[in-house]
């Protein structure tokens, strides 16, 4: 079986005030070593239970996976390639700009990364001191400097509409100062307020007040800039240069089987019955278990810390229909019934055929098959879609 590999690194120098992945404020830019060898064993168990022959990709995410030194970065990149003698075809690493630096890239290029996320989010100074994001406007220059002299590999950068203090002009001239620089990919997300954390407290509490209506202009306008600039929509938030999609998280929303390794990784198998494991988040126990576990044969599976869930029939019914619809290319009606076994229900397609109707998604045939897609306006009420057919 070939697979995807994701990687967790749940440190960061600091926390960002919207931020709602798992991580710590380490305080340092260190990871312990401990953590990577426990990560290597996961690893090596993962494969050899679920009998991986190779790694399509590999997604080393965070937390902020630049903080590992150069030696780690060296150690992790050379035992992925050792697992198989052989490169994953792309092999991304995040990186925080002000994590960047001549050494920094060097070792990547002489490493098998080969793809290099990096997140910038905004240029202009007030709005990152607002939000807490440890790199500044300058920071942010330099490492895209840099990176444009030095990097070998494949660019891609995130960016954030609508983060507090924004307007349009002043996002659009910061998408603008990134296209610049001329990345492959940028990930452009609509700012996502989260409860439990700092900036949604705030939100919550009335200390700020925030304007949904205008955030989603933000990104339309970003969109449109993007498109003009080259840039084409392939997934909900995702634009890049023909070719350089991201070809990990294409392994998501096509629903093909991929393993999480690390503290609060997930990992789902489709295949047979079908299941979903989740790592504790505690990491204390997450490298106790680990670094224990040297020989992947031995490791009793109801002793990891963690979750496993059995994935339904109705549940891989409905993520077919939830991951593959956030992509512009859709879902292939007979791709469905090659899965599962069985046509598209009468009803869903009923609703599929409204939505059409509606001008928000069409019908089309490609390679002798035939797809149903959101377009770019039906795209942005994806949810509601989704609510119709469960």
């Amino acid at each position: 079986m070939e697979i995807a590999l994701y990687i967790h690194i749940p440190y960061c120098f600091s926390k960002c005030d919207y931020c709602d992945f798992f991580s710590i404020a380490c305080g340092q830019r260190k990871v312990p070593d401990e953590y990577l060898y426990a990560l290597f064993n996961e690893i090596r168990y993962r494969l050899y239970k679920n009998s991986v022959s190779s790694l399509s990709t590999v997604y080393v995410g965070g937390g902020t996976p630049s903080i590992l030194s150069f030696e780690q970065i060296k150690k992790l990149s050379d035992f992925i390639y050792s697992l198989f003698d052989k490169a994953p075809s792309e092999f991304t690493i995040e990186a925080n700009p002000d994590d960047i630096s001549e050494n920094f890239l060097s070792v990547l290029n002489e490493s098998v990364i080969n793809r290099l996320s990096v997140g910038i989010q905004a240029f202009d100074e007030k709005t990152l001191a607002y939000v807490h994001r440890r790199s500044s406007s300058a920071q942010v220059y330099e490492a895209l400097n840099v990176i444009s002299s030095k990097w070998k590999g494949i660019l891609s950068c995130d960016m954030i509409a609508a983060l507090p203090g924004q307007t349009k002009d002043s996002f659009e001239k910061d998408l603008s100062e990134l296209i610049k620089f001329n990345p492959d990919h940028i990930s452009m997300y609509s700012l996502t307020i989260e409860e439990d954390t700092v900036l949604g407290k705030k939100i919550d509490k009335g200390v700020l007040k925030y304007d949904f209506q205008e955030a989603d202009e933000i990104w339309l306008c970003g969109r449109e800039l993007l498109k003009e600039n080259g840039f084409y929509q392939y997934e909900v938030s995702n634009f890049c240069k023909k070719g350089y999609e991201c070809r990990h998280n294409m392994a998501y929303w096509t629903q093909k089987n991929y393993l999480g390794c690390g503290a609060a990784a997930t990992g789902s198998v489709y295949e047979k019955s079908g299941s979903r494991f989740t790592n504790t988040q505690n990491i204390t126990s997450y490298i106790d278990f680990w670094t224990k576990a040297e020989k992947p044969e031995l490791v009793k599976e109801d002793l990891i810390p963690g979750t496993t869930e059995k994935l339904d029939e109705e549940t891989k019914i409905f993520e077919f229909f939830m991951m593959g619809l956030r992509t512009l290319k859709g879902i292939s009606l007979s791709d469905f019934e090659e899965k599962f076994g069985q046509p598209v229900k009468e009803s869903y397609i009923k609703i599929m055929e409204s939505w059409k109707e509606k001008e928000r998604a069409v019908f089309y045939e490609k390679d002798g098959k035939k797809y149903f897609s959101m377009n770019e306006k039906g795209i942005l009420f994806l949810n509601d879609f989704l609510r119709e057919i469960i």
